[in-house]
This record gives structure tokens, C-alpha cells and sequence, in this order.
């Protein structure tokens, strides 16, 4: 399984996320999920 790296567009912190490869998700993707450096949910931008 590829690693995918998110990050959060407030503060940039960075978290990989493991993806199969029939599911690698376009360039640019945003997904709204938890940030544990904000504490709060922000949008992270995915495969930058």
C-alpha cells in the first residue's frame, strides 16, 4: 500500500495516509478531516 501524504491547509502540519493503489485519489484532492495540530477540523489537501 502506497503512502499518501495530507496537509492541513491552516497550519501545513503533515500526516500520511495509507491508500491502495486502485484508490490513489487525484492531485490536489481536499478532504475535510481532524487536524491533531490545530485540534479542530480543517480541510487537508492531498498528493500536493
Amino acid at each position: 500500500m502506497p503512502l499518501s501524504q495530507m496537509k492541513c491547509c491552516k497550519c501545513g502540519g503533515m500526516m500520511p495516509v495509507r491508500r491502495r493503489r486502485g484508490h490513489l485519489r487525484k492531485r490536489n484532492h481536499i478532504k475535510t478531516m481532524w487536524c491533531p495540530w490545530c485540534k479542530r477540523v480543517t480541510q487537508h489537501r492531498e498528493r500536493f
